[in-house]
């Protein structure tokens, strides 16, 4: 019952009649009297509780200044969480919920300057608190939860009348690993049996290319280490997977060690154990899981039959197999391109440029003219132009000239000052005992 209805219906009634029998106890003589007195004044001071404890409670629960506009009873609010789909958006979420169409837009456009709807990751959880007075009604939104970034919660409220947008800090926790084994047949593989996850995996592909040959320099029998951590949120949930704070990788000619480190510009990037950048102007491998079917040098061309010279590195890999950009850059061509077919020509920094030739087809919206990230996917393998089978022909050129990606040494994108090398060194020594530490405990 509604605190105002109690306090008309219950309370004076009930008051008014206690007033008229206790002024007639009052005119009366004898020992009843005394107890009747006792306990209508009890009754009196047990419905003055009861009121004020309803009262209390009332405003507790929503507050005398509340973000509510009616009130809106406990039992018809629930949660509710839904797991990204591929394909989704935030306005089909909130059509299957069934959110009216003007709730949906308001919404969205609170949450639209804080999140890039455009780009929502399949598998990442949207969390909801939702009002619906009754099954014919359209649910409300009152709260909808949405992480923006490992720790950062971006946080729709209904207040007020309308929608506001928050980011607001999640504590976090970090759960760190150490992680180590053998090449028995691919690194790939062993290394996920290892218990690292697929993504770090990935990552240490990337970070190691710049300086590894992954079709030559590794043979069975080299070892490989990884210290990374798993960043989880208070309800128990892996919010960050796979974070390398330190990897080693044994190859056929030396061990190649990389630190994650802050710098102090507050950007975090990977360096050696001597305090360079890992990162190049150039990868080493422009493809992953392929082998190399022809080097660079002489060889016997296998359409023509006459011997020349081979400018290039040829990866051997199925049918639409991502290709990426070894280097950061700008596409100079993106079509066909004579004997050499579907074929992507990229142009670098200090005097470089890459070519990607026989592919299948192109990434989405790579064209001339578009800047291209490092490791970003730029189109696929395939076997256009004068080829014979599904490969990747690859190219360096330098100053107009086709140099051997296999012994291209390209200068550090970044240099750390003679603080920040000092404190690398520093770090870098503590990562070391932290992952000697975490790796006895295996």
């Amino acid at each position: 019952m509604d605190l105002n209805v109690f306090r008309q219906k219950v309370f004076k009634p009930s008051y008014q009649k206690l007033k008229n029998i206790f002024s007639k106890i009052t005119k009366s003589k004898g020992k009843w009297k005394i107890y009747t007195v006792l306990f209508v004044f009890t009754f009196f001071i047990f419905l003055i509780i009861t009121i004020q404890y309803a009262e209390s409670r009332q405003n507790s629960v929503y507050g005398k200044n509340s973000a509510y506009d009616i009130y809106l009873p406990e039992y018809n609010r629930y949660e509710k969480e839904i797991v990204i789909k591929s394909g989704e958006t935030i306005a089909s979420i909130l059509y299957d919920i069934g959110v009216s169409n003007n709730y949906s837009k308001a919404i969205i456009e609170s949450l639209s300057p804080f999140y890039n709807l455009k780009k929502l990751q399949p598998g990442k959880k949207i969390k909801f608190i939702i009002f619906q007075e009754g099954e014919q009604s359209s649910p409300f939104i009152e709260l909808l939860k949405i992480e923006k970034s490992p720790g950062i919660e971006a946080r729709v409220c209904y207040k007020n009348g309308s929608y506001e947008t928050k980011l607001v800090e999640v504590k976090t926790i970090p759960i760190y690993f150490a992680k180590h084994g053998v090449i028995e047949n691919t690194l790939y593989g062993d290394a996920l049996k290892a218990g690292i996850p697929d993504s770090a995996i990935m990552e240490m592909f990337q970070l190691f290319s710049f300086d590894v040959d992954f079709q030559r320099d590794i043979y069975r029998g080299n070892k490989f280490k990884m210290f990374f951590r798993n960043i989880i949120n208070l309800d128990g949930e892996t919010v960050s997977r796979g974070d390398i704070i330190f990897a080693e990788l044994e190859t056929a000619w030396k061990t190649h060690k990389i630190y994650s480190f802050t710098g102090d510009d507050g950007k975090t990037d990977y360096f050696n154990e001597e305090g360079l950048s890992i990162r190049k102007t150039l990868l080493k491998t422009p493809i992953y899981g392929a082998r190399i079917s022809s080097g660079y040098g002489n060889r016997s061309h296998p359409v023509e039959g006459y011997n020349h010279m081979h400018r290039g590195l040829d990866f051997a890999a199925p049918k639409n197999t991502p290709i990426i950009a070894s280097g950061s850059g700008t596409v100079e061509l993106a079509g066909w391109n004579g004997g050499y077919g579907n074929c992507i020509i990229i142009r670098h920094a200090n005097e470089y440029k890459t070519l990607y030739a026989h592919m299948n087809g192109y990434a989405n919206g790579v064209k001339k003219g578009k800047y291209v990230k490092q490791g970003e996917i730029i189109g696929y393998v395939g076997t256009t132009g004068v080829s014979t089978g599904n490969h990747l022909h690859y190219e360096i050129i330098f100053r107009g000239q086709q140099i051997n990606p296999s012994t291209i040494r390209t200068p550090s994108e970044k240099k750390l000052s003679k603080e920040e090398l000092s404190r690398f060194f520093i770090e870098a020594k503590k990562i070391d005992e932290e992952y000697e530490n975490a790796a006895k405990n295996l």
